[in-house]
This record gives C-alpha cells, structure tokens and sequence, in this order.
C-alpha cells in the first residue's frame, strides 16, 4: 500500500471516528429501580398512616368508688408515650359535680401475670389532681413507654376517705 492510500485510509477511519455515534446510555433501568422505591415508600408511609388513624382511642373508664361516681380519662384522648393530661370526672349518685374531693394518683406500668413489676421502670409516678372546673380534676403525667398502665386513685372528701380505684390506660 502506497503512502497515499495510508494517508486516505487513516483519514477514512478519522472521519469514522468521528462521526461515529457513542454507546447510548438506556435510562430505563434506573428510573424503574427509582419509581420501584418510591411506590415502596408510598406505599409505606400511607400504611403507616392509616394505621394511625384506626388507633381506638380508649373510652373513658367509669367506676363507683365509695358514694360517687369517678369516670378517667386521658389528654390527649389516645397518649403517646411522654407527657399527657389524666382527666378525673366524679359526681355523686344525684350526678351533681363534686366540688370537695382531694385525688391523689399513682400510675405505672401494669405488672405481668405473676404480679412482677418491669424492670427498669424505676417508681411509680405520683401526683395531685386540681379541680380544673366543677367535678373535673386534672393531673400531669409522664408515661415513659408505650403499654398498658395501671393507674390507681385514691380520693378523699371532707377529710375522709371516699374510697380507692384502679383504671387501665393503653399508651401508644
């Protein structure tokens, strides 16, 4: 081959070069892996939400503790683990709102089949319910994991004693 013919051959192949097209990049499977996880997480989080949603709240509990009648209950309605409001309302047998009881509560989580507390849950809590308006009382507490609680009240009237109960309370 003549030096000519290199010359034309190796400007044929240049040209070739350049004008030939690069490998095309397919963006079909990393937009599918993509819209695959999204949807997953969609599908996920609206699961998780409705869930949520769904959550029971916990009716009040009522009880006749001594000659009145002590309905609890919690604020928000359905508690999260954290702090919360317990809510006591008591009237007497003719359902006028009690207006002179002192309540006094204690809560923890509830023990297990053979009455043996959780380890690690440290003291029960304890507080003083005010009167908020007529015959409701209102106490802060804390629940520091989700469970059942045990919550016991202990109410006095006039300086006696009224009587003592106990109510369950689900945390979320």
């Amino acid at each position: 081959m003549s030096r000519q013919q290199e010359g034309e051959r190796l400007e044929v192949n240049q040209m070739e070069a350049r004008t030939a097209l690069p490998p095309r990049r397919t963006w079909a499977g990393p937009i599918a892996i993509g819209l695959g996880v999204l949807g997953a997480v969609a599908v996920l989080v609206g699961g998780l939400y409705l869930a949520l949603q769904r959550v029971p709240a916990a009716p009040p509990r009522t009880q006749q503790i001594g000659s009145v009648r002590v309905t609890v209950g919690t604020e928000p309605r359905v508690p999260w683990t954290g702090p919360a409001e317990l809510v006591v309302s008591i009237v007497d047998a003719g359902g006028t709102p009690v207006t002179d009881a002192s309540v006094i509560l204690t809560y923890d989580m509830e023990t297990d089949s053979i009455g043996r507390r959780m380890a690690g849950m440290g003291e029960p809590g304890r507080a003083t319910a005010r009167m908020d308006s007529p015959g409701r009382y209102s106490a802060p507490v804390s629940f520091r994991m989700a469970g059942q609680w045990m919550v016991r009240l202990a109410i006095d009237r006039g300086g006696r004693q009224e009587g003592q109960g106990e109510f369950l309370v689900t945390v979320r």
